[in-house]
């Protein structure tokens, strides 16, 4: 299986969902490969980063910013899952992965930009549906970095605003909020669920969740445990 994150718009947290994401999905049993396809190389920046700390992960990551696809096809022969980062802005790779994605996970924050953004990236995959090899483009929207002020209203009307523009699209219910321990993990080259329990314990649970939901709306890939047998 092939997931792609991406987004018209930098700074919406693909990077971090990439590793947490492969991270996740390895812990669960499955072969898994990062493809860092941004010529920022995010990823890649941060498995050198684990690499300094002389942390092990239990994925696998490769830097592939030049014709990516093909090599993309050819790893998902070898491995359940290709976890890819996309470049943001790289409208000509936006357009060639589209076309082979299996799950494609568009991460967005709650400004105004952000979600413009979001609804410009939905309509052009929808004008490339025909492009796709099964005819339509696999997108959901996941709401990132949502204000942790338990009285704030930013990510629900961030999630109806794009519910009513994108109909056909879908917008994934968990909220994942913007949390210091996210960048407390990055900054020490670990995933969210190295660090410790109780610190983790309500990014985790968004994070998961918004994972499961994800994988659901297209019923692409039973995301269950390979070591319990599913």
């Amino acid at each position: 299986m092939i997931v792609q994150i991406g987004a018209e718009k930098g700074g919406v947290g693909k990077s971090t969902y990439a590793v947490n994401l492969s991270a996740y999905l390895a812990q669960q049993g499955y072969s898994v490969i990062l493809v860092d396809t941004d010529t920022q190389k995010t990823s890649s920046k941060w498995g050198e980063l684990r690499s300094h700390f002389k942390l092990q992960h239990n994925f696998t990551i490769v830097d592939k910013a030049v014709d990516p696809t093909e090599h993309i096809r050819m790893l998902s022969e070898k491995y359940d899952v290709v976890v890819v980062d996309v470049g943001a802005r790289d409208y000509a790779r936006l357009s060639e992965l589209t076309r082979i994605v299996d799950l494609w996970i568009a991460p967005t924050r709650v400004g105004q930009g952000d979600l413009e953004s979001t609804l410009e990236l939905a309509d052009a995959f929808a004008k490339a549906d025909s492009k796709h090899k099964n005819g339509k483009i696999p997108l959901v929207v996941s709401i990132n970095a949502v204000p942790g002020a338990w009285n704030t209203t930013e990510g629900a009307d961030a999630y109806e605003a794009l519910k009513e523009a994108l109909p056909g699209v879908p917008i994934l219910e968990a909220l994942v909020r913007d949390r210091k321990i996210w960048r407390d993990a990055h900054r020490m080259g670990r995933t969210i669920f190295e660090m410790p329990p109780r610190e983790r314990e309500k990014a985790e649970a968004e994070f998961t969740q918004m994972v499961d939901e994800a994988f659901k709306a297209f019923n692409k890939f039973n995301k269950g445990s390979k070591k319990n047998g599913a």
